[in-house]
């Protein structure tokens, strides 16, 4: 479970997120949509621990601020722009292993999942993938794990309809009872595959809907 509560956050005189608050519910899966500037991205980096704010986050009853180390170890993360990692693929990918007490082999068959070749890529080093490449490894890392709550930062952006469609099926795969939050612009895309919106607009939620079907519809990719 998800408790954000009376969040907000300053840049100089500019207000990111003015006294937002929501709870997710285990096996919700949320869609964060809201222009550029509108704070959705903030609200994210705030729910990852990587920006102090006003009020209170909690994971899993751990407030992220106070026990990051506690709160995050429920996360998994693919984030919207690609961590500048000079080390080969293969050495990427055993350090995540290590980290999150996975096999190799479990991230390889992810990785074929998303269409990549784990052979051809070990000694590739990652900053010289190609943007779509990198989006999908990193897309194969967080779903390798069993993570509660998985956040993905425009995580398709960069993949064509063939990609997205493996993206969204293996999400469909995760446990009933995680957590899904996809920050998209993508809003009509999510639509067939979340079953709540919210909306961001000058810092402020301006949306939370609940979206008719409860059990997500056949996933409908957009061109």
């Amino acid at each position: 479970m998800i408790e954000i509560q009376h969040v907000s956050k300053h840049f100089g005189p500019v207000q990111a997120l003015k006294d937002v608050s929501l709870s997710i519910q285990p096996g919700e899966r949320v869609a964060f949509v809201g222009s550029n500037g509108s704070g959705k991205t903030t609200l994210l980096r705030a729910l990852l621990g990587l920006s102090r704010v006003d009020g209170t986050i909690q994971i899993a009853g751990h407030d992220v601020a106070k026990h990051p180390e506690l709160a995050l170890q429920h996360v998994a993360y693919v984030p919207q722009i690609a961590p500048p990692l000079e080390a080969p693929v293969a050495e990427v990918v055993t350090a995540y292993a290590a980290l999150r007490g996975i096999t190799v082999e479990h991230i390889h068959a992810q990785a074929v999942v998303m269409g990549l070749s784990p052979s051809e890529l070990s000694r590739v080093r990652f900053r010289d993938l190609s943007g779509g490449m990198k989006q999908k490894l990193l897309a194969a890392l967080a779903l390798a794990t069993s993570a509660q709550v998985l956040v993905c930062d425009e995580p398709t952006s960069n993949l064509d309809a063939a990609a997205r469609q493996a993206f969204f099926g293996a999400l469909e795969q995760r446990a009933p009872g995680s957590i899904l939050i996809l920050c998209s612009h993508r809003e009509e895309e999510l639509h067939s595959f979340v079953g709540r919106v919210v909306e961001l607009r000058d810092g402020v939620l301006i949306r939370d809907d609940n979206l008719l079907h409860s059990v997500p519809r056949r996933l409908q990719v957009v061109p």
